[in-house]
C-alpha cells in the first residue's frame, strides 16, 4: 500500500493529473477488491506537511482510496502547500488503516485512550470537524489531557459533546520509517 502511494505522488509532480489504476503496479490484487477506510500522512523533516483521510467506505476499491487520499493530501490539503517533485524523494509516509471506528456517547468519554486510539470530532451542523492522532504527546495519556487540545482544534471555548458526533477509532498501522 505505502507502494501506491508513492507511485501516485510520483506520477502526479511529474505529469500534473490524478494516476488510473493502470498507471500504477499494483502486487496485491486483492487491493483492486476490497474497500477500506484510510489516513495517510506525508512526513518533510519529521513534520506533518499533508495528510487526507476518509472514514467511510466511499471508493470502489482499496488501491483506488489510496490514489484519492493520496491527491487529496498532496494537492487540496490548503494547511500546506501543493507537493513539488523535489519534495518526493523526502518525504515519509504513515498509513493508517481503520480497523474499527465507534460513536462513543458523552458518557463514554473519558473512556477514550489517546495513547492508542484516534479521536475525530464532526460538529452534528457539520461545521466544525477535529481529528487528533493517537500518541501526539507524551503528557496526553487521559481524556482530561487529551479534551482542552480538541476545544483548541475546534476553536471551542468550551467543548460541549452534545454538539458533536464523536468517533474513537482504531487503526493498523504501516510506515516507511
Amino acid at each position: 500500500m505505502l507502494n501506491i502511494i508513492s507511485q501516485t505522488m510520483e506520477f502526479y509532480t511529474k505529469y500534473k493529473k490524478v494516476p488510473s489504476l493502470s498507471d500504477i503496479k499494483i502486487e496485491n490484487s486483492s487491493l483492486l477488491e476490497g474497500k477500506t477506510s484510510l489516513f495517510i500522512t506525508l512526513y518533510k523533516n519529521w513534520e506533518i506537511r499533508w495528510s487526507a483521510w476518509n472514514i467511510r467506505e466511499i471508493t470502489s476499491s482499496t488501491a483506488e482510496e489510496l490514489i484519492q487520499n493520496t491527491i487529496h493530501a498532496i494537492s487540496k490539503d490548503h494547511r500546506f502547500p501543493e507537493i513539488k517533485i523535489d519534495d518526493v524523494k523526502d518525504l515519509k509516509i504513515r498509513l493508517d488503516v481503520i480497523t474499527n471506528r465507534r460513536v462513543i456517547q458523552d458518557n463514554e468519554l473519558t473512556k477514550i485512550d489517546p495513547v492508542k486510539n484516534w479521536v475525530l470530532a464532526i460538529k452534528k451542523d457539520y461545521s466544525k470537524l477535529a481529528v487528533i492522532l493517537p500518541n501526539i504527546h507524551p503528557t496526553l495519556l487521559t481524556w482530561d489531557d487529551f479534551a482542552p487540545i480538541l476545544k483548541e482544534k475546534l476553536w471551542e471555548k468550551y467543548f460541549k459533546a452534545n454538539e458533536y458526533i464523536v468517533y474513537e477509532i482504531q487503526t493498523e498501522v504501516s510506515r516507511d520509517f
